[in-house]
């Protein structure tokens, strides 16, 4: 999918020159395009280049991600590979990011991921101010904006929209759709449309023009405008009184491919989706891609969703029910309908989202055409129920990869490896991590699809709890949960995980509990402090332990942060500290945890004075030692 955004920016580029391409390719001036459509439409995929100074067959080449993801070289080097010290051509040597801009990242790490606040806000201001650069500066007021969008202060989100774009304004067209509903969150909505009509058309505009629609039908002409912009057909809103997102149903009959393709298994796991399941499996009896399965996976609900998916499947034989006799997390019952699917291929669905009817049909017809790739996944948007944009990705852009959407081989996924992870989160995302160790960075292709899925943002959603979610990072048990994971992959014999679901890897234990069964954790030590560089205190730490191995004393760590912490380490435990990790003996405790120890140590020598926002609670006897939100007491 080309936008017109996406030639704008081939044209105004100063590596793409007009003449020199139309000189070079004659074979443009035989085609109605002009020179820097043709380029973004043809001749990128064709491995020509925009000018003299930018080579694509090199940069390709020395990119495999790129490659892997079909993406246009030229506008990937224009949106991110320049500030990650990619080059444009074979005379140019690398650079790795500048001092200022590894220290803007570390900033982010640590008031995001990190839950500081005031410290990294104070350094990221500082650094908008310019003495670090403009590179910097700009980065740093865009994290700003971010920031305070996610904290719903749009006049604060605004000023630093404002003041990256005095920086430099190479980010406003992506940027745009951010600013223009943060416009129109302030109650301008006249402004908003002309924040919107100052750059090329995108999908995710017109998608975020849907904050400001006044009734349901320029809602409606919104999405299908983002639809179409994205070269998807457009849909329908049935006449009713429930959300618009359960109302979106087909306008037109799309094309149906055979029946005698590949059959794909396509398995949702629902627990009490009585509220959300018709809308999902109405998305999926729409597919155009008529050759699949769904099945349904009902883990043990309590309200009508079993009886609402046997009604369904008594009219539709692509559908079946599959009822487990006790609740086990959405990731254990999707092994269970792995271990029942016939397909070639598998994929996953939510039994709260919703997918456009040619979501199946892109990926199957992308792997057949593309058979060095193991997989592929597509793009998402997140709405609330009115379907308003809610959730953006930490460069401000709205659509973001659907870790659901993976589609895969099914004997792939059950012979090497195994299925899904059973956590309550992000198994998906770890499934994805392990594909592309396997096989390469570039197995698994990420299609630019624009919105083939609408994900439902709702405050019962996992991504929306407060311990277990995720704004556009990690932090918390998903942080421990990714981290573990990356350890575990580096150093593991084989990345097959058991039907049994047999632990592989630490991970925290509000990741392995089900909702509601957590409980206090007695511990005899808990030691907390900045645990990512090797120094004295480290070392201290580590004969520490060794001595509650001897004792079987049952420890946690609490890793803590600081602005002025060293940038080397990052915000990742030490490597000698993750070793000795085994989550039973030595554990990660996260937020949301409650824990009772019988003493309560502080790494010594070391200045920890921030509020940190993602702690654990933490009791030393009946003393409260640790909480979210306050200053990391020192013994």
């Amino acid at each position: 999918m080309v936008e017109q955004g996406d030639i704008a920016r081939v044209r105004s580029s100063a590596f793409f020159d007009a003449r020199w391409y139309s000189d070079t390719y004659p074979d443009v001036a035989r085609t109605p395009l002009d020179p820097a459509s043709h380029f973004a439409r043809i001749g990128a995929f064709l491995g020509r280049d925009p000018g003299p100074q930018f080579s694509s067959r090199y940069y390709l080449a020395a990119n495999p991600d790129v490659a892997a993801a079909g993406l246009n070289p030229l506008l990937h080097y224009l949106s991110t590979g320049h500030k990650e010290g990619r080059t444009p051509n074979p005379g140019v040597l690398p650079t790795g990011p500048t001092p200022q801009l590894q220290r803007l990242k570390h900033l982010r790490d640590l008031l995001e991921t990190g839950g500081l606040d005031a410290g990294p806000r104070a350094a990221l201001k500082d650094m908008a101010g310019g003495r670090d650069g403009p590179d910097a500066a700009a980065g740093a007021a865009e994290a700003l904006a971010l920031t305070a969008y996610r904290c719903n202060d749009m006049a604060e989100t605004l000023h630093w929209l404002n003041v990256r774009h005095s920086i430099s304004r190479d980010a406003f067209a992506r940027l745009a759709p951010l600013m223009a509903i943060a416009t129109a969150r302030t109650g301008d909505t006249a402004a908003a449309e002309a924040v919107a009509n100052t750059v090329p058309q995108t999908s995710a505009l017109h998608l975020a023009r849907i904050w400001w629609a006044k009734t349901e039908p320029e809602t409606l002409a919104c999405l299908n405008a983002a639809l179409t912009s994205a070269s998807l057909s457009p849909v329908a809103i049935e006449d009713g009184t429930g959300h618009a997102f359960d109302r979106i149903t087909q306008s037109v009959k799309v094309g149906q491919a055979p029946d005698d393709g590949p059959v794909v298994s396509v398995l949702m796991a629902a627990y009490n989706s009585e509220d959300t399941i018709p809308t999902a499996l109405r998305a999926m009896q729409s597919q155009s891609w008529n050759a699949f399965e769904l099945l349904v996976i009902d883990d043990a609900s309590t309200d009508t969703t079993p009886k609402i998916v046997a009604k369904h499947a008594a009219q539709d034989p692509r559908i079946r029910l599959i009822q487990l006799p006790r609740n086990q997390g959405a990731y254990s019952a999707r092994n269970a309908g792995l271990a029942e699917a016939k397909g070639h291929f598998v994929t996953l669905h939510d039994a709260d989202d919703w997918s456009h009817p040619d979501r199946l049909r892109h990926h199957v017809e992308f792997l057949l055409a593309n058979p060095g790739y193991v997989g592929c996944l597509s793009q998402q948007a997140r709405c609330a129920p009115d379907l308003r944009i809610s959730r953006w990705t930490g460069q401000g852009e709205a659509f973001f990869e659907n870790m659901t959407s993976l589609m895969l081989p099914t004997n792939l996924v059950r012979t090497c490896l195994g299925g899904w992870d059973d956590v309550r989160v992000s198994a998906d995302s770890e499934l994805l991590r392990r594909v592309r160790r396997l096989f390469g960075a570039h197995a698994v292709a990420t299609l630019n699809s624009g919105p083939l899925a609408l994900q439902r943002a709702s405050e019962s959603s996992a991504t929306a709890d407060k311990a277990i979610g995720m704004g556009w990072f990690y932090y918390g048990a998903r942080r421990e949960y990714f981290e573990a994971q990356l350890h575990h992959h580096a150093t593991a014999w084989h990345l097959c995980y058991p039907p049994d679901g047999t632990r592989q890897f630490p991970v925290p234990t509000i990741l392995r509990t089900r909702q509601g069964e957590q409980s206090e954790t007695l511990l005899d030590r808990v030691y907390a402090g900045l645990l990512t560089v090797q120094n004295d205190a480290l070392d201290m730490l580590l004969g520490w332990l060794n001595e509650d191995r001897v004792k079987n004393h049952k420890v946690g760590l609490v890793p803590l942060y600081a602005t002025t912490m060293p940038i080397e380490g990052g915000l990742s435990i030490h490597p000698r500290l993750r070793d000795l990790i085994d989550g039973s003996n030595l554990r990660v405790l996260c937020y949301g945890e409650t824990v009772r120890c019988t003493r309560y140590i502080r790494l010594p020598g070391q200045s920890v004075t921030e509020p940190h926002r993602y702690l654990p609670t933490v009791h030393e006897g009946h003393r409260c030692v640790l909480a979210p939100g306050q200053v990391p007491r020192d013994q």
